[in-house]
Protein backbone atom coordinates (compact mmCIF):
# COMPACT_ATOMS: atom_id res chain seq x y z
CA UNK A 1 0.00 0.00 0.00
CA UNK A 2 1.38 3.49 -1.07
CA UNK A 3 2.37 5.83 1.60
CA UNK A 4 0.89 8.85 2.38
CA UNK A 5 2.14 11.69 3.70
CA UNK A 6 0.22 15.25 4.73
CA UNK A 7 2.18 18.32 5.00
CA UNK A 8 0.66 21.03 6.78
CA UNK A 9 2.04 24.61 7.08
CA UNK A 10 0.70 27.83 6.61
CA UNK A 11 -0.34 29.42 3.30
CA UNK A 12 2.78 30.59 2.19
CA UNK A 13 6.46 28.75 1.06
CA UNK A 14 8.27 29.48 4.06
CA UNK A 15 9.76 26.67 5.96
CA UNK A 16 7.34 23.97 4.03
CA UNK A 17 8.63 25.47 0.44
CA UNK A 18 11.48 23.05 0.79
CA UNK A 19 9.58 20.00 1.61
CA UNK A 20 6.98 20.65 -1.17
CA UNK A 21 10.09 21.21 -3.64
CA UNK A 22 11.50 17.89 -2.51
CA UNK A 23 8.12 15.82 -3.03
CA UNK A 24 7.28 17.12 -6.64
CA UNK A 25 11.01 16.55 -7.24
CA UNK A 26 10.63 13.16 -6.03
CA UNK A 27 7.44 12.70 -8.57
CA UNK A 28 5.43 11.91 -5.03
CA UNK A 29 2.16 12.77 -4.27
CA UNK A 30 1.40 14.52 -0.77
CA UNK A 31 -1.40 16.44 0.41
CA UNK A 32 -0.41 20.43 0.59
CA UNK A 33 -2.49 21.12 4.21
CA UNK A 34 -2.58 24.59 4.36
CA UNK A 35 -3.61 26.50 7.55
CA UNK A 36 -4.84 30.50 7.84
CA UNK A 37 -3.02 32.19 10.30
CA UNK A 38 -6.77 32.79 11.81
CA UNK A 39 -7.49 28.95 12.65
CA UNK A 40 -3.62 28.54 13.72
CA UNK A 41 -4.37 29.27 17.46
CA UNK A 42 -7.08 26.21 17.76
CA UNK A 43 -4.68 23.87 15.66
CA UNK A 44 -1.09 24.79 17.98
CA UNK A 45 -2.02 22.80 20.85
CA UNK A 46 -2.67 19.74 18.72
CA UNK A 47 0.53 19.97 17.15
CA UNK A 48 4.15 17.88 18.21
CA UNK A 49 6.02 21.34 19.53
CA UNK A 50 3.36 24.09 18.76
CA UNK A 51 4.69 24.81 15.19
CA UNK A 52 4.63 24.06 12.01
CA UNK A 53 5.67 22.84 9.58
CA UNK A 54 3.92 19.21 10.51
CA UNK A 55 4.51 16.10 8.30
CA UNK A 56 2.26 13.39 8.92
CA UNK A 57 2.99 10.01 7.38
CA UNK A 58 -0.12 7.48 6.95
CA UNK A 59 -2.26 9.13 9.37
CA UNK A 60 -0.20 8.14 12.03
CA UNK A 61 3.66 9.15 12.29
CA UNK A 62 4.42 13.43 12.79
CA UNK A 63 7.64 15.14 11.97
CA UNK A 64 8.13 18.70 13.15
CA UNK A 65 10.88 20.66 12.52
CA UNK A 66 11.63 22.01 9.31
CA UNK A 67 14.35 21.16 7.96
CA UNK A 68 13.87 17.34 9.83
CA UNK A 69 11.34 16.97 7.97
CA UNK A 70 13.07 17.63 4.68
CA UNK A 71 16.01 15.97 5.54
CA UNK A 72 13.95 13.03 5.96
CA UNK A 73 12.03 13.26 2.66
CA UNK A 74 15.77 13.74 1.01
CA UNK A 75 17.17 10.75 2.72
CA UNK A 76 13.63 8.78 1.67
CA UNK A 77 13.17 9.82 -1.74
CA UNK A 78 16.90 9.30 -2.68
CA UNK A 79 17.61 12.94 -2.94
CA UNK A 80 20.63 13.36 0.07
CA UNK A 81 23.89 12.81 -1.80
CA UNK A 82 25.63 9.29 -2.13
CA UNK A 83 27.36 7.97 0.52
CA UNK A 84 28.25 10.12 3.64
CA UNK A 85 30.66 12.20 1.92
CA UNK A 86 28.17 13.55 -0.20
CA UNK A 87 25.76 13.68 2.91
CA UNK A 88 27.39 15.84 5.27
CA UNK A 89 28.24 18.24 2.58
CA UNK A 90 23.90 18.64 1.66
CA UNK A 91 23.90 19.42 5.69
CA UNK A 92 26.80 22.09 5.55
CA UNK A 93 24.75 23.85 2.85
CA UNK A 94 21.68 23.74 5.13
CA UNK A 95 22.80 24.36 8.24
CA UNK A 96 24.81 27.52 6.35
CA UNK A 97 21.61 28.28 4.53
CA UNK A 98 19.89 29.18 8.05
CA UNK A 99 22.85 31.51 8.99
CA UNK A 100 21.25 33.81 5.92
CA UNK A 101 17.58 32.79 6.84
CA UNK A 102 17.19 33.44 10.27
CA UNK A 103 18.40 36.81 10.06
CA UNK A 104 16.18 37.53 7.34
CA UNK A 105 12.72 36.26 9.08
CA UNK A 106 13.98 38.47 11.95
CA UNK A 107 13.99 41.65 10.00
CA UNK A 108 10.93 40.73 8.38
CA UNK A 109 8.50 39.75 10.71
CA UNK A 110 10.38 42.19 13.29
CA UNK A 111 8.08 45.52 14.85
CA UNK A 112 10.44 47.90 13.26
CA UNK A 113 9.05 50.90 10.85
CA UNK A 114 9.34 49.99 7.23
CA UNK A 115 12.50 52.88 7.72
CA UNK A 116 13.87 50.64 10.02
CA UNK A 117 13.44 47.22 8.34
CA UNK A 118 14.96 49.11 5.27
CA UNK A 119 18.30 50.13 6.72
CA UNK A 120 18.19 46.35 8.11
CA UNK A 121 17.57 44.55 4.73
CA UNK A 122 20.22 47.32 3.11
CA UNK A 123 22.86 45.75 5.98
CA UNK A 124 21.90 42.49 5.34
CA UNK A 125 22.60 42.60 1.30
CA UNK A 126 25.60 44.26 1.63
CA UNK A 127 26.96 41.84 4.96
CA UNK A 128 25.00 38.98 5.56
CA UNK A 129 24.12 37.44 2.33
CA UNK A 130 27.70 37.56 0.64
CA UNK A 131 28.85 36.30 3.75
CA UNK A 132 26.80 33.16 3.83
CA UNK A 133 26.83 33.04 -0.55
CA UNK A 134 30.83 32.70 0.11
CA UNK A 135 30.53 30.18 2.61
CA UNK A 136 28.17 28.23 0.18
CA UNK A 137 30.35 28.41 -2.77
CA UNK A 138 33.52 27.12 -1.04
CA UNK A 139 31.62 23.74 -0.53
CA UNK A 140 29.66 23.71 -4.02
CA UNK A 141 33.58 24.07 -5.62
CA UNK A 142 35.00 21.43 -3.40
CA UNK A 143 31.95 18.75 -4.19
CA UNK A 144 29.75 20.09 -6.61
CA UNK A 145 29.86 18.81 -10.16
CA UNK A 146 27.76 19.20 -13.68
CA UNK A 147 25.83 22.43 -12.34
CA UNK A 148 24.93 20.58 -8.77
CA UNK A 149 25.93 21.82 -5.42
CA UNK A 150 26.93 18.08 -4.04
CA UNK A 151 27.85 15.41 -6.35
CA UNK A 152 26.74 14.85 -9.78
CA UNK A 153 22.89 15.07 -9.57
CA UNK A 154 20.05 16.74 -8.13
CA UNK A 155 20.43 16.77 -3.82
CA UNK A 156 18.30 18.73 -1.30
CA UNK A 157 20.91 21.42 -1.32
CA UNK A 158 20.17 22.42 -4.80
CA UNK A 159 16.69 22.77 -3.60
CA UNK A 160 17.56 24.48 -0.31
CA UNK A 161 19.58 26.75 -2.42
CA UNK A 162 16.70 27.97 -4.16
CA UNK A 163 14.03 28.04 -1.81
CA UNK A 164 15.85 29.82 0.67
CA UNK A 165 17.50 32.14 -1.79
CA UNK A 166 13.78 33.12 -3.08
CA UNK A 167 12.59 33.39 0.62
CA UNK A 168 15.35 35.89 1.47
CA UNK A 169 14.21 37.96 -2.14
CA UNK A 170 18.51 36.90 -3.36
CA UNK A 171 17.69 34.71 -6.47
CA UNK A 172 18.43 37.88 -8.52
CA UNK A 173 21.71 38.83 -6.36
CA UNK A 174 24.09 35.84 -6.66
CA UNK A 175 26.32 37.41 -9.86
CA UNK A 176 27.60 34.07 -11.56
CA UNK A 177 31.19 35.84 -11.82
CA UNK A 178 31.27 35.33 -7.99
CA UNK A 179 29.57 32.58 -7.25
CA UNK A 180 29.65 30.19 -10.37
CA UNK A 181 28.78 27.03 -8.00
CA UNK A 182 25.53 28.62 -6.74
CA UNK A 183 24.37 30.00 -9.97
CA UNK A 184 24.65 27.13 -11.99
CA UNK A 185 23.20 24.74 -9.46
CA UNK A 186 20.14 27.69 -9.21
CA UNK A 187 20.15 27.41 -12.91
CA UNK A 188 20.30 23.31 -13.26
CA UNK A 189 17.15 23.26 -10.40
CA UNK A 190 14.84 25.44 -12.42
CA UNK A 191 15.46 23.65 -15.45
CA UNK A 192 14.80 20.11 -13.95
CA UNK A 193 11.69 18.53 -15.28
CA UNK A 194 9.70 17.98 -12.34
CA UNK A 195 11.23 20.99 -10.63
CA UNK A 196 10.04 23.93 -13.45
CA UNK A 197 6.32 22.13 -13.43
CA UNK A 198 6.07 23.04 -10.13
CA UNK A 199 7.52 26.62 -10.24
CA UNK A 200 5.23 27.18 -13.16
CA UNK A 201 1.76 25.78 -11.60
CA UNK A 202 2.28 26.51 -8.01
CA UNK A 203 0.04 28.70 -5.81
CA UNK A 204 2.06 32.94 -5.72
CA UNK A 205 2.01 33.78 -2.09
CA UNK A 206 3.88 36.85 -0.20
CA UNK A 207 5.94 34.76 1.79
Amino acid sequence: MPTKYKLTYFNGRGRAELSRMIFNAAGVKFEDDRVEFSQWPQLKAGTPQGSLPVLEIDGKKRICQSFAVARYLGREFKLYGKGNSEMVMVDQILDTLLDMFTPYVTIAFGKDSEEEKKKKFEEFDTNTLPTVLGNIEKLVAETGKKGFAVGDSLTVADLALYVYLENCNALTKVPKDKYPGIASSLETTAKQPKVAAYLKTRQQTPF
